[in-house]
């Protein structure tokens, strides 16, 4: 057995904590930011006399929720610094998932990059433009945490509320 003196074990304490405290810092102010965002959902809903039953964000900036009983749809992107946007699933006949890939050519090599991801609902009345909803720009973000994922579920989720 080996006898650790009192100043390396509160030394080492010390350093453990001047390490993890920068991590529960982060996390809490985090899960506050979530915590906002959906917080501003439910209020939006409220507004309309609607409740969230389904919702999703992600980069503690974007989310999405569903009033599946009413068919309203809600986008918030923290970045624009406004309300949650509306959408009634009713004025829509279709979503589906767009990618828009930037082209790199070194040499004769030429490499794709995803560059934006984004939920595109189609309007009923053809003389209205489709309503792109952003999930992912390369422009704000170096890599991907999941918005592809992210797309593919919530069109899945709208198609079958469009239906």
């Amino acid at each position: 057995m080996f006898d650790i003196e009192p100043v390396t074990l509160v030394f080492s304490f010390v350093l453990f904590g001047a390490f993890t405290v920068p991590f529960i810092y982060h996390s809490r102010k985090n899960s506050q930011k979530e915590s906002r965002i959906f917080q501003q959902l439910s209020e939006s809903a409220s507004k309309l006399n609607s409740s969230i039953d389904t919702k999703e964000s992600w980069r503690y900036e974007y989310a999405l929720g569903l009033d599946s009983q009413k068919g309203i749809l809600y986008y918030f992107q923290s970045t624009e610094e406004k309300a949650p946007t509306p959408y009634r699933l009713q004025d829509f006949k279709k979503v589906y998932v767009t990618k828009k890939n930037l082209e790199f050519q070194s040499g004769s090599n030429t490499k794709s990059v995803l560059d934006k991801v984004s939920l595109e609902l189609t309007p009923k009345d053809s003389k209205t433009s489709p309503v792109t909803l952003e999930l992912y720009d390369g422009e704000k973000y170096s890599d991907l945490m999941g918005e592809t994922l992210i797309a593919d579920k919530w069109a899945e989720l709208l198609k079958k509320h469009l239906n």
